[in-house]
């Protein structure tokens, strides 16, 4: 298998199918659900591709690598891939060629623990390292060229102060509190607080109050009501935001409950904490089939059991049916980011199908004041971790579930 295919029309090689260049979806479909509700009515934008497919199973070394944690071109043309578990970021030329890599596992200047995130100040990489709480910086070069580690304050399960969680531009950093999984299950947590904090860790601006319910995660508790099995509803509507550079973004979208308007509820907050717009987008609530619910709490179960545990696996079946949440409709919208274009892309919930059959994902695209723009139909198993103003990069998982970095160009219409 070939590490890298290159499909640019600049660049010779062997042509993959495009996907959804020309899709034509049936407004009226069944089987898309809310689709083109509301202000996202309009030809969606498309995707051709993939142009470039980065990774290999076996062979060359240096195009096999772990998952991606964050994908983004840097100022100087390069694609940079941040991978956890090589605790390492890797850097990739426009042609997809393997450029060398940045920093490496330890806890010395310059090398990662646990990174989780990275992106660019200018000229300079920075990467969060969550075990360290530390953001390391970077030249274009590769070279180190310092850290900032603001004292962390980890308190008690009883009052946990904000702990920071990524850098800002000006040398400040996003702090989050603590969302302890057994408290907000029992319902003793109702709210966490996002702040803004200086270098010293403290002088916090609140910027939000994340709201929590015990429905948000699923919880199967132990006698002692502190220890249990902790992990994602398979249907949650929890309250989320985003980061970016100039603030939050947060997306309330909580399932219709079958009274009053169904809407998701966008707003910006900045730096100061301060609200700078709130929307209500409408949508087509989509109901959650009882099939739907069926099939995830068995999958939920299969990952969840374990022989030697001294549960059968019916028996945990009963309790994870018990505690997982099923609203009567679907959440509208996964999350929301800023992508490099500048604007805010909303990922829906579920995928949708094309006129020819063909399951996609959409998403619903705002500039950065809120105001809606487009919608996109995207390949439903690529990733999105970036997008530009022509190309989308992300990842997909072949057959045997291995992952490769992946650009597509992006096709707007209208």
């Amino acid at each position: 298998m070939p590490a890298i295919t290159n499909n640019s029309p600049n660049r010779p090689g062997p042509r993959l199918p495009s996907v959804a260049v020309a899709v034509t979806l049936a407004a009226a479909c069944a089987d898309d659900p809310g689709s083109v509700a509301g202000p996202f009515s309009h030809t969606p934008w498309t995707a051709a591709g993939p142009e470039l497919r980065i990774g290999t199973v076996e062979g060359d070394p240096d195009y096999i690598f772990g998952p991606v944690f964050a994908l983004e071109p840097g100022p100087d043309g390069m694609l940079y891939s941040l991978h956890f578990q090589e605790a390492t970021v890797r850097r990739w030329t426009r042609e997809g060629l393997p450029a060398g890599s940045v920093g490496r596992a330890g806890e010395g200047p310059g090398e990662f623990e646990r990174p989780v995130d990275m992106g660019f100040f200018g000229d300079s990489l920075w990467v969060w390292d969550m075990g360290a709480y530390r953001a390391s910086y970077f030249d274009l070069g590769g070279e180190f060229v310092g850290s900032a580690s603001p004292p962390v304050a980890f308190g008690s399960l009883e009052e946990s102060p904000p702990r920071p969680a990524r850098p800002f531009r000006d040398g400040t950093f996003l702090g989050r509190q603590p969302a302890w999984s057994h408290l907000v299950a029992t319902g003793e947590l109702t709210e966490t607080s996002v702040v803004r904090m200086d270098a010293d860790g403290g002088n916090h601006t609140l910027l939000w109050n994340e709201p929590h319910e015990p429905r948000d995660g699923l919880a199967l508790m132990d006698d002692n009501g502190v220890t249990g099995s902790f992990g994602s509803q398979p249907f949650g509507d929890d309250v989320r935001h985003s980061v970016f550079g100039e603030g939050l973004i947060v997306v309330e979208r909580r399932a219709w409950t079958g009274e009053g308007e169904p809407v998701v509820t966008l707003t910006r907050i900045d730096l100061a904490g301060d609200t700078v717009f709130r929307r209500a987008i409408p949508y087509t609530p989509e109901p959650l089939p009882a099939e739907r619910l069926d099939s995830a709490i068995r999958a939920t179960t299969d990952a969840w059991h374990r022989d030697e545990s001294g549960v059968t696996k019916d028996a945990l079946e009963a309790r994870i049916r018990e505690a997982t949440y099923k609203p009567a409709y679907l959440p509208a919208v996964g999350g929301a980011r800023v992508m490099g274009d500048g604007n805010i892309w909303l990922e829906r919930y579920s995928p949708v199908r094309s006129g020819t059959g063909e399951w996609l994902r959409e998403w619903w695209i705002l500039d950065i004041d809120g105001e809606p723009r487009a919608r996109a139909h995207l390949p439903r198993d690529l990733r999105v971790m970036y997008v530009g103003e022509e190309a989308i990069w992300g990842t997909e998982r072949d057959e045997l579930d291995v992952e490769y970095i992946v650009r597509y160009r992006l096709v707007k219409e209208g």
